[in-house]
């Protein structure tokens, strides 16, 4: 049996849109806790503020890596 932690998307990392006004970007962990842990890079839903450690049930446009240093970059680096 899966552990339920495993199936849940967990918010990392957030950052609005310097271009479009109704979009916030995010870094999501996949599988936290786990050796096939992802990080999901991509946008949330703009229903609501999203926090360090809100569970999310989507991300949008999303793009997959193992790396963190990788995603950090991505999130810096998107306008």
């Amino acid at each position: 049996m899966r552990n339920k932690m495993e199936e849940r998307i967990f918010i990392l990392a957030t950052k609005k849109s310097q271009e479009y006004q109704e979009t916030t970007y995010c870094i999501g962990v996949f599988k936290l806790g786990t050796r096939y842990m992802e990080f999901i890079l991509g946008e949330t839903d703009n229903d609501r503020q999203y926090k360090q450690g809100d569970e999310v049930t989507y991300v949008y446009n999303a793009n997959y890596t193992s790396n963190l240093k990788t995603a950090l970059d991505w999130l810096n680096n998107t306008k």
